[in-house]
């Protein structure tokens, strides 16, 4: 027992600074990471896409599909962009974007839906990449260059809830809109969502195409230029 224990000790000690590279948090002799580790946290708007029927698609038309989801994701790269957000990651078929406030990742998210619908008009709607989108705006963990965190997971999740083409909006990003939208807030009432243990208020978002265009919300790239 002796003998095992001091190989675990040593294991131990050698692993140590291993991880705190790693993971990015001080090492102190006697010391766990729970009292050692220091994240970095701000607050910021949220915003998560994801592609309907993804599988779906790549099954009838893989490289179509594919070459549609590459042309895509550059179109709503330079929406994030045009709004000073930044892109966190992608995970095949779904990006995650971080903004400085909840007024530029609901502008992004609209702009986003109008040109994804602007970009597929011509093909048939079973061929057309399409997106849900979910908004939220809380407290983040950041960490090389992604972001963590129970607001994170509730922009997941709240991508989950909307239709085709739609945006779903946590009742917090709402509430701190410091812009009048002319968009349309419908409440679909609280929602017990998946891994998340409060209900949440949720809306999803009417949009009038010719409006937000004549309002131009992102105040910068026209969607017709993007998307031409």
């Amino acid at each position: 027992k002796r003998g095992i224990n001091a190989g675990l000790s040593s294991a131990i000690e050698l692993a140590t600074p291993v991880l705190a590279s790693r993971y990015g948090y001080p090492v102190f002799a006697g010391q766990s990471r729970s009292q050692s580790s220091h994240l970095n946290r701000r607050l910021v708007g949220i915003l998560y896409a994801d592609i309907v029927e993804y599988s779906r698609l790549t099954e009838e038309d893989e490289e179509g599909t594919h070459l549609r989801l590459v042309e895509t994701m550059k179109i709503m790269t330079s929406h994030v962009t045009a709004n000073h957000g930044r892109v966190a990651h992608f995970a095949g078929d779904a990006i995650l974007a971080e903004f400085k406030d909840a007024d530029s990742a609901l502008h992004c998210a609209i702009n986003m839906q109008l040109a994804t619908l602007r970009q597929d008009s011509e093909l048939d709607a079973n061929h057309q990449v399409r997106f849900r989108i979910g908004v939220n705006f809380g407290d983040v963990i950041t960490e090389e260059g992604d972001i963590y965190g129970k607001a994170v997971n509730l922009a997941a999740r709240l991508e989950s809830l909307a239709s085709t083409g739609g945006i779903c909006v946590s009742d917090i990003a709402r509430s701190n809109l410091t812009s009048q939208s002319r968009c349309k807030f419908v409440s679909m009432g609280k929602r017990h969502v998946k891994n998340i243990s409060e209900t949440e208020e949720v809306f999803r978002i009417v949009i009038d195409a010719q409006q937000v265009e004549d309002i131009d919300l992102t105040s910068a790239v026209k969607l017709s230029a993007v998307a031409s």
